[in-house]
């Protein structure tokens, strides 16, 4: 049998962290989608609670509390954001990376929250 070897296998010893990377990641990311610069009195109420979610769960994903929960609310709001033109906070994420941001927020509802979170597994 053919086997093929990693060429950098000592990488292979900080997969430890690669939570950690993404729950950061989409922390920042989604952070910004609630304080993304669109002008106040254009936001509908609907856009307004959209924002206050963003804010919430980006610094539950940050400081790692949660994040099972906020997982899983990040990723229908995603969704909701792709397929409701009303919802959408800013004109310029495209689906794309909204789709993107979702497979990270189920990766990370299966894989936890890594090191440096207030969430720790049992």
């Amino acid at each position: 049998m053919f086997q093929v070897v990693t060429p950098f296998p000592f990488l292979l010893d900080f997969g430890f962290y690669a939570p950690l990377l993404l729950r950061l990641t989409l922390g920042v990311y989604v952070l910004a989608l609630g304080f993304s610069s669109q002008q106040s009195s254009e936001l509908t109420p609907l856009q307004m609670i959209y924002r206050g979610l963003f804010i919430i769960t980006g610094i539950s994903f940050i400081i790692g509390f949660y994040l099972q929960i906020s997982a899983i609310i990040i990723a229908l709001l995603l969704l909701v954001l792709i397929f409701d033109r009303r919802a959408r906070v800013t004109p310029e994420v495209a689906r794309v990376e909204l789709s993107l941001l979702i497979v990270i927020a189920l990766s990370l509802l299966i894989l936890g929250a890594g090191p440096f979170a207030i969430d720790l597994p049992l």
